[in-house]
Parts: C-alpha cells; structure tokens; sequence
C-alpha cells in the first residue's frame, strides 16, 4: 500500500487541530515568562512574538508534525517555507525595508526561532553549517556555496519548491545571508508544552494539588480573551502589565488556602424516582412541599440542584486531596450540630407538650409549623469546611444530602418516621 498522503489526509482537521493547539500552548508557556517590559503577541509579527524592554524582537514560527518519526531534514519543507516567510518579512517594502542597510538593521534587532517537535538528525548537514558559520568555523562564502549545491536539481530534474526556497536565501548578498544565519536559531523536539506550562505555574507557588484547577482557570480566561479580540479586529498582543492585571488573582486563587468551589453547574433535571428520596418525603409529609403547589417542579429542580452542586465539589475536593475523609465527617458533624440546635429551638415549646401527652395527641398543625419553622431557619445558615465559607446553595445542598441519609429531619418525630 503507498505512503503517500492522500489530500484528505494532508488537510484533516485532526493534524491542522493540533498544529493551532500547539501554537496556542506555546504562547501560553511564553506568556507565563513574561517579564516586565516585554509584550507577547500571537499571531500578530509571526505565530508567536516577543518584543523586550530593550526593543529587540523574537520572530517564533511553530511546526507541529504527527508523524512519529518526524525529524527535521536537510530539505524539510517547513523550515526551508519558514526561512522563505522570514525573508518576506526582512524584505517587506510596505514597512520601509526595500533597501540592503534597513535590512541589515532589522535582522540585526530580531531573533528568528523555529520551535518544532520534530527532532533533530545527525545527518541534517545544514544545521551543522549554521552552527560553524556562528562559530565563525565556516565562510560565508563556503556556506552560500553550501546553498547553492543544495538547492541545483539532479540533472534532468526541475526544481522543487525546497529549492526554490532554498535559492531565495542563497540570492541574498553575503552581508544578508551571514547576519541573519547568524540570528537564527531552532528549538527542536520540543513536545512537552504541558510539562512547560505546568512547571511554570510551580514557579508562582502554585500547589501541586491545585495546577489543574489554576491552568483550566487561565487557559480558559486567555482563549476568551483572544476570541474576543479577534472578533473585534484587535491584535491579541499582551505587555506584561495587562497579564499581571489579568492573571494575577488566578495565581492567587491557586495558592490560597481556600477550597476551590466549582460552581458552573446547570440547573439539574429532576429524577424519575424523586419520590423515592427522603429529603423530598421528609418535605412532603412536612408541607413544606407539596405536589399541587404552581413551583413544585422548580422547588424539586432547586433541591436536586444544590444537592448535586455539594456532591460534586466534596468528591473533587477529596479526589484532589483538597480535604480528607476526616475533615468531610467534621464537617458533616458540624452541619448536623446547627441542625440540632435549630430543631431543639423550632421544638422546645412542642417539646414540653410532649412530655404531657403522646405525640398522637399533638396538634399536626403545630408539628407543622414546628417542622416549618426549623427547615427554613436551617436554609438560612451558610457553612463552613476547611476554613472556606460554602455559597448558600452548596450549604442547602448539604442539608438536602443529610435528611437523605437521613441523619437529620425537620419533624420532630422524624426518627421515627424514617429511620426505622
């Protein structure tokens, strides 16, 4: 079977997916150095630029290959396409630079770096030349005779688009070629942005724990910044003060000693065996529900809601590490404690009565009430775990989770209504 590519093949969106995501993540991991002084650009000057305090610029072109044994080669298409790019760039007329001297001094300010996860060859004589030629271990007149080998055909052979690139460089006078080999530079198999982006965020004190949650919070603060800007035909370039004033409270968030509460959740559906919870059934048989009322589905979507909001944060929190099983049954303990005294207090008078008489001889409009009172004087608490006060919802969702269990009821006879 041939090895060729099909055309479908050279332009899936899979291979030019992850060649943007490469892009971006490498602007992220830039984006994290910056220093101040600096801006960072994307796709503005090049893929990726860098403009220092002292004027100098980072021309950055980045090449991302799926191929699993990709290795930049002599005549490698993209970094022959990649030099040709930076030769417009050098020789643009529409910003001044159509003569020799303006050429020379824009080279002399730039830094041209080719970042690719392709790895390099022994046998990539070309990049041994660059190097010599910075070493000055090599003429400029040995390196363009070096060029010009490369990019003459076979005999009887035409010319390729490589050579054609390859050609353009060597058409450049001897000053041209030797300035701007001489500012160029490759940064090759370079396949652990990850690992890089991580590292950084280790860097500003970020606790293992909470990378995760800090790289999600920045990378998805930064991809709807740059959407945002380019919807409105700005240039996403970022100086280091619009990245301290941006991105300095996720840093923080990361190194507090707070619990990070998810709360992007939407309203949950109601299940089908709603019936079957005894927090819905402990709300029914108290009247503080009831299946005629015009909000009861919305009263249901709210309870189940909270419920799942709470979950969820507890089991990320200790998937994390975030608490331990101890500090979730203190906190347990603790919310169970509030309960207690807002029962005893909705109870007290219901109480003295009891001792007279049997819980059958009771008013059910008084044990409702008592019941009432207890279940939204609870709602009103807002409670804490691991030093981090939790949002009204989450509290509720927790009180929702114990009448299930049920450790905890709003009746007074509660206990014996459902725990048996």
């Amino acid at each position: 079977m041939s090895k060729e590519k099909s055309i479908q093949e050279k332009t899936s969106a899979d291979s030019k997916s992850i060649g943007f995501d490469y892009q971006y993540y490498f602007f992220l991991n830039e984006l994290l150095q910056i220093k101040e002084g600096q801006t960072v650009g994307y796709e503005v000057k090049d893929d990726v630029h860098i403009e220092m305090r002292d004027g100098m610029e980072t021309l950055i072109q980045l090449k991302h290959s799926i191929s699993s044994t990709g290795t930049l080669s002599v005549k490698d298409e993209d970094l022959w396409k990649t030099i040709s790019n930076w030769i417009d760039i050098i020789t643009d007329s529409a910003l001044g630079r159509s003569a020799s001297d303006s050429q020379i001094e824009f080279i002399k300010n730039t830094n041209f770096l080719l970042v690719t996860n392709k790895s390099n060859s022994s046998r990539n004589e070309f990049l041994k030349k660059v190097n010599l030629l910075k070493e000055n271990s090599l003429t400029i007149t040995s390196f363009k005779e070096y060029l010009l080998k490369l990019c003459t055909p076979k005999k009887g052979k035409n010319k390729s688009q490589v050579d054609k690139y390859i050609s353009k460089l060597h058409s450049k006078d001897n000053e041209f070629v030797e300035e701007f080999i001489k500012k160029l530079d490759f940064c090759l198999s370079k396949d652990d942005l990850f690992d890089l982006i991580y590292t950084r965020l280790k860097e500003k004190n970020v606790p293992e724990r909470r990378l995760e949650n800090v790289f999600h919070a920045i990378d998805s603060s930064l991809r709807k910044m740059i959407y945002e800007e380019v919807k409105s035909r700005k240039k996403v370039i970022i100086s280091f003060e619009d990245y301290y004033k941006r991105f300095t409270r996720y840093f923080e968030l990361g190194r507090s000693k707070k619990l990070p509460i998810k709360l992007i959740t939407p309203k949950k559906p109601i299940p089908d065996d709603y019936n079957s919870y005894l927090s819905i059934k402990q709300l029914l048989d108290a009247e503080i529900l009831d299946k005629d009322d015009l909000d009861y589905e919305d009263e249901l979507v709210t309870i189940f809601t909270s419920k799942i909001l709470l979950l969820n944060n507890i089991e990320e929190w200790l998937q994390e590490s975030e608490i331990t099983e101890e500090e979730k049954m203190r906190f347990n303990s603790n919310s169970i404690r509030i309960w207690e005294i807002s029962h005893k207090k909705s109870h007290a008078k219901l109480k003295r009565k009891l001792r007279r008489v049997s819980i059958d001889e009771l008013d059910s409009e008084e044990i409702i009430e008592c019941a009432t009172e207890c279940y939204y004087d609870v709602l009103g608490e807002k409670l804490t775990i691991d030093e981090t006060e939790l949002d009204q919802d989450l509290s509720n969702g927790q009180f929702y989770v114990l009448s299930d269990e049920p450790s905890i009821g709003w009746r007074i006879d509660w206990k014996e209504l459902y725990k048996n």
